[in-house]
């Protein structure tokens, strides 16, 4: 009995050091981000083209600290998938953003330091997500 109380505690520890340890690489690795990141979301949505015969319908706001940012922005439009998709090959890049490879299915992906944008189609609406994820 006294052999597995041992266990667990010597195993509570190790969780204990291991997620202390975690914290301390996160802020290493990002710093104060956190603190400035949901207004630099915003900032890089002003600053986002939109193409002509568009409009907003609504936006999202997920932060998770020290985990992850992100705005969601959902914009309808008459405009085809492939319209869409090409306005923001073309706009994009002269804001300093580097198209990637999307991760998810349908969309295209651009990156700007540690920043992401994602533009994924539907049916006469389409979203555009501006994100951070923070490693750690």
């Amino acid at each position: 009995m006294k052999q597995a109380r041992k266990l667990v505690l010597l195993f509570m520890a190790v969780c204990i050091l291991l997620s202390l340890y975690g914290s301390v690489m996160n802020y290493i690795e990002n710093g104060n981000d956190f603190e400035r990141d949901p207004k630099v979301v915003y900032e890089i949505y002003d600053d986002l083209p939109i193409p002509d015969k568009t409009q907003e319908i609504e936006k999202k706001e997920s932060i998770r600290e020290r985990s992850s940012v992100s705005l969601d922005v959902y914009y309808h439009t008459n405009l085809s998938n492939e319209q869409i998709r090409q306005f923001y090959i073309r706009n994009l890049p002269d804001k300093g953003w580097i198209q990637i490879e999307d991760q998810g299915s349908d969309g295209i992906a651009f990156k700007k330091g540690k920043w992401k944008i994602a533009v994924h189609d539907d049916k006469d609406k389409y979203r555009v997500d501006i994100y951070k994820i923070y490693r750690y």
